[in-house]
């Protein structure tokens, strides 16, 4: 876990007190704030900001470092795309419809994590470390294991509109200690059951 962030004097940081200099030196305010305020107002502009004057500056020196780097040194083309896709898109594309992540639930920390990322972190430690478990007792993975491991990491991604109980079940079935729990907290949430 980080440490927390202090101010150059050492004291706590506070962010409601730094986001409230940005707004007082017009960095930034909220889009459409006025009209927000209004009695006849419907509907929600959250997530939409207007940059001031030190707002721009700041925001065209990082574009500028950024294609320094990309558009220079690195010979990557820029192309500069809409930042909003319509809802017919997304429905076209088959994100609306079909895409799902399974989320897993840490029962002791309360940490949500993408359960095609806890699979994938899992299999990587183990094959880095070369044993399957975290305790001392843990036994080496055997070439079988690490067959069976990396082609589960090279197909992981496949899973990610499917059900937890669907990745491969003999992998799911030996997840052990933390990792257990949440495997388990995942399948309970989605109504499946490992057997198959």
């Amino acid at each position: 876990m980080a440490p927390p962030m202090t101010t150059l004097k050492g004291d706590k940081f506070d962010r409601s007190m730094f986001e409230s200099v940005l707004k007082r030196r017009f960095f930034f305010t909220e889009s459409f704030e006025i009209y927000r305020m209004a009695p006849n107002f419907k509907g929600d502009n959250r997530g939409l900001f207007d940059y001031g004057p030190p707002g721009c500056a700041l925001q065209a020196n990082l574009i500028d470092l950024w294609r320094k780097h990309f558009v220079l040194e690195e010979n990557m083309l820029e192309v500069d795309c809409t930042v909003i896709t319509p809802e017919a898109v997304l429905k076209t594309s088959g994100h609306v419809d079909k895409f799902a992540d399974w989320m897993c639930k840490d029962p002791i920390k309360g940490d949500h994590l993408r359960a095609d990322h806890l699979v994938e972190n899992v299999l990587e430690t183990r094959l880095a470390k070369g044993v399957k478990g975290l305790g001392k007792d843990a036994t080496k993975l055997s070439e079988a294991e690490i067959a069976e491991y990396n082609n589960i990491l090279a197909q992981v991604g496949l899973y990610i509109s499917t059900p937890l109980h669907s990745f491969p079940c003999t992998m799911v079935r030996e997840l052990t200690s933390r990792d257990d729990r949440l495997i388990t907290t995942a399948v309970k949430s989605s109504g499946r059951s490992l057997n198959g």
